[in-house]
């Protein structure tokens, strides 16, 4: 799927009677990429550290991650505004 993607809106529609579905988030929400300078790339999950320092793209990367968990918590609040039960995926990176 091609990145920044928002399918905020059927996870919606699905939740209250698709059980145990799943919101992934690679990015931030595609509004919120329009305005970086340098939008997420999913690619640059995988580069080497000292590569990340060497480019000098680590608060670039850390921004692109902030804008993630901003729109997953903005997910969660819609959920909860529907009176939905949600849980985090625990240990889903280790």
């Amino acid at each position: 799927m091609r990145q920044p993607y928002n399918r905020r809106a059927e996870l919606l529609e699905l939740a209250d009677h698709v059980k145990n579905i799943s919101a992934k988030h690679e990015g931030g929400d595609p509004e919120v990429e329009a305005t970086r300078e340098h939008p997420s790339d999913i690619l640059e999950y995988f580069l080497p550290k000292a590569e990340v320092e060497a480019r000098g793209l680590m608060p670039i990367l850390l921004q692109n991650y902030m804008d993630k968990h901003a729109a997953l918590n903005r997910t969660a609040e819609e959920l909860t505004k529907r009176g939905l039960a949600f849980i985090a995926a625990r240990n889903l990176h280790r």
